[in-house]
C-alpha cells in the first residue's frame, strides 16, 4: 500500500528556485555548444538570409535546454555582464526545485544542491570542483517559499478576499493586488515579476499547488511525488530579483550575507528565510485586522437569512428532509429566475455550513495561525 504523505516540509521556509550565474574563468571546462551561433535559410532556397547590410544573419539561442530525469534544465553564455566594476563573462543556470525530483518539497538546499550539480557535471554542462562551484556561483532571481496545508478550499478562498481586502490601494502596474482564477490556478499575487520597484513591491503570490500540480505539472507530479497528498496544499512565494535587492534585504534585516555567494544563500537560517516572506507581505499589506472580521459572520445576518437558515436546519435535522426537498420547498414560490438563482446560491451555502459542522470563529483562528506564521501583523 502506498504512504501518503502529508505534512513534510510544511510552514518552513524554502528557496524554491533561483538563477546562477558562474564566472567563465571559474570552470575547468564547460559545454562549448553554448557558444554556437546560427545563420537563417530560407526554405525554398536554402540560401542564406542575409540583414539589412547584405551580411548572413547570424543569431545565437538565449539558452540550451537540458533533460534533467524528465524535467527542463535551461543554461546559456552571458556576456560583458557588469559585476561592480568590472565585466565578466558568465554561464548561468536556471535552477528550481524540479530538479531535486523526490525531493522537490525540500527545496533547494545544501543537500539537494550537491544533487542538482552532479547531475550538471554528469551532463558536462560544467567541470568545476564542489566547493569552487558555491563560492563563485552568484545567485540572482531567487524564489522563497511556504507551503501550507490545513485550509478547505472555501477557507482557502476566504483567505485570498481577506487579503486582497487588505491590500494597500495603487492605480501602480508594480503596485496593488491581482486576484486570479482560471482552469490551472486560484489566487492572488502582487506586483509583477518584471518589476523594477522590487526594493519596495517585491513580486509575491499565494497560489494552490493542488491545482498546480494536477493541471500544470501533472507528470511530474506522477513522476515522482504521487505519494503526496496535495488536495489543501497552497503556498506562498516571493521573489528577490537581484544582488541589489538581495542586498537591500541583507541591510535592512540583518540576513548575514558578506560575498552574496551560492554558499550563504544554501546556508542561511530557517528564521532568516522566514523574514523575507514576512517583509514582502507587509510591504503589500496594511496592518492586519482580525481574520473573523474578514469571515462572514452567521451573527449578523439579516432577518430573512436567518428564517431560510433556520427552516433548513429544523427540516433537515428535525424533520428528516433531504436539503433538496427543502431547496424545493423555499424556492417554489420564488418567481423571478434572478432571484431565485441568488437564494439558491444562499441556501446551498447555508447547506455547506451545516454540513460540514463549520464554525466561523475556528475557521478565522485557522486562518489567524498562517497569517502569524508570515509575520503579518
Amino acid at each position: 500500500m502506498t504512504k501518503i504523505i502529508k505534512n513534510q516540509y510544511l510552514g518552513e521556509c524554502k528557496v524554491d528556485s533561483l538563477k546562477i550565474r558562474i564566472p567563465l574563468k571559474s570552470l575547468i571546462n564547460y559545454d562549448k555548444s553554448l557558444n554556437d551561433t546560427y545563420i537563417k535559410v530560407c526554405d525554398e532556397t536554402g540560401e542564406p538570409v542575409l540583414d539589412e547590410k547584405g551580411d548572413i544573419r547570424k543569431f545565437k539561442d538565449a539558452c540550451k535546454t537540458y533533460d534533467l530525469g524528465c524535467v527542463p534544465l535551461r543554461a546559456g553564455i552571458s556576456k560583458q555582464v557588469r559585476c561592480g566594476k568590472n565585466y565578466e563573462d558568465y554561464l548561468f543556470i536556471l535552477i528550481n526545485s524540479k530538479h531535486a525530483h523526490k525531493n522537490y518539497f525540500k527545496g533547494v538546499d545544501m543537500e539537494t544542491m550537491f544533487l542538482i550539480y552532479r547531475s550538471l557535471i554528469e551532463l558536462e554542462i560544467i567541470e568545476i570542483e564542489w566547493l569552487t562551484f558555491i563560492e563563485v556561483a552568484i545567485p540572482t532571481d531567487i524564489d522563497f517559499k511556504i507551503d501550507y496545508d490545513g485550509l478547505l478550499f472555501d477557507e482557502y478562498k476566504e483567505m485570498l478576499n481577506g487579503c486582497h481586502k487588505m491590500t494597500k490601494t495603487s492605480s501602480d502596474r508594480d503596485k496593488g493586488a491581482t486576484k486570479f482564477k482560471d482552469k490551472g490556478n486560484v489566487g492572488i499575487s502582487w506586483s509583477v515579476r518584471q518589476t523594477s520597484k522590487y526594493k519596495t513591491n517585491p513580486y509575491t503570490k499565494i497560489y494552490h499547488k493542488g491545482l498546480e500540480m494536477q493541471n500544470k505539472s501533472y507528470e511530474f507530479y506522477m513522476m515522482y511525488l504521487s505519494n503526496y497528498d496535495l488536495t489543501n496544499r497552497f503556498r506562498i512565494e516571493t521573489t528577490v530579483k537581484n544582488r541589489e535587492h538581495l542586498k537591500s534585504l541583507n541591510k535592512a534585516l540583518k540576513l548575514g550575507f558578506e560575498t552574496y555567494n551560492l554558499r550563504e544563500l544554501l546556508t542561511l537560517s530557517p528564521e532568516r528565510k522566514k523574514s523575507i516572506i514576512q517583509y514582502a507581505i507587509n510591504c503589500h499589506l496594511y496592518p492586519r485586522k482580525r481574520s473573523l472580521e474578514m469571515f462572514k459572520d452567521k451573527k449578523r445576518m439579516t432577518p430573512a437569512d436567518t428564517i431560510m437558515f433556520s427552516s433548513l436546519l429544523g427540516f433537515i435535522e428535525d424533520c428528516g428532509w433531504t436539503y433538496l426537498q427543502v431547496e424545493t420547498l423555499l424556492l417554489s414560490r420564488i418567481e423571478n429566475e434572478s432571484s431565485k438563482s441568488l437564494n439558491k446560491k444562499k441556501l446551498k451555502g447555508f447547506y455547506e455550513d451545516i454540513i460540514h459542522s463549520k464554525n466561523y470563529e475556528i475557521k478565522a483562528k485557522k486562518v489567524e495561525n498562517i497569517f502569524d506564521s508570515w509575520g503579518w501583523f
